[in-house]
């Protein structure tokens, strides 16, 4: 009589355990599953707002004027077309348009505080901004998808002071085709794409074979470029009168 007791507590105790396991398998866990999701969903919706820049656009690229495409010119990313437009954040808050620094050659770097050669290049790019900002050299640091709380400490350390952009969807390193980390566009004051540099800007001095020449950086040579090339003027805005 005891084992017979015994073997039917036994067998309740695992049709016990079996019944936990099915109840949670089939219950438990889907439950889990979709809140979580629809978590996630919730989490995205309610950051949308973060996303729409003051006017009134989501940050990304952007249609570019007319008036900013040279006679002659087309728009896109391959060396000898005009740059695409975009309009992201920087990282004190303003927000900045590439045609807002139609005027100027720009150095377009993209970058990301985890890239170890985008790290490697950065000592040039500040030393060489600081060098040729008074002569109107702007360059950009477009950061690609990090948030101001990494950015923000990496920048201070290393004495970044050029402008940096936040990609914070990555859609502009789309519409640019990067291959990888970091790539650097050198850009005209008109805007034109003057040459691309995929990979690291090493800190060495090319040689040369004109006797008494100084010798220059990749990123010296490239910055020499595009700023020998002449602004021309902009057409004034159609207001539609």
């Amino acid at each position: 009589m005891s084992e017979s007791t015994d073997t039917s507590r036994d067998l309740s105790s695992t049709a016990g355990r079996f019944n936990t396991r099915v109840l949670l398998r089939r219950v438990v866990y889907p439950i889990a599953a979709v809140a979580a999701i629809i978590g996630v969903i919730w989490w995205i919706e309610s950051r949308g707002d973060d996303d729409v820049s003051p006017t009134g656009f989501e940050y990304g690229v952007r249609d570019i004027d007319s008036r900013f495409v040279p006679d002659g010119f087309e728009v896109g990313t391959d060396a000898g077309q005009v740059a695409p437009d975009f309009e992201l954040e920087q990282l004190g808050g303003d927000v900045s348009r590439l045609t807002d620094f139609r005027g100027s050659p720009v150095v377009l770097n993209f970058w990301a505080t985890w890239c170890r050669p985008c790290r490697e290049e950065i000592p040039q790019l500040v030393a060489e901004y600081a060098k040729h900002k008074d002569d109107g050299l702007l360059v950009i640091g477009l950061n690609l998808q990090e948030g101001r709380d990494l950015i923000s400490p990496f920048a201070e350390e290393r004495g970044i002071d050029y402008p940096i952009l936040i990609d914070r969807d990555g859609d502009v390193g789309d519409a640019y085709r990067l291959l990888g980390l970091p790539t650097t566009y050198f850009i005209d004051a008109n805007g034109v794409i003057v040459s691309i540099f995929r990979g690291p800007l090493e800190d060495k001095v090319e040689d040369t074979n004109v006797q008494g020449a100084i010798g220059q950086t990749e990123l010296q040579q490239r910055i020499a470029e595009i700023m020998a090339i002449e602004a021309q003027p902009v057409p004034e805005a159609n207001d539609g009168s």
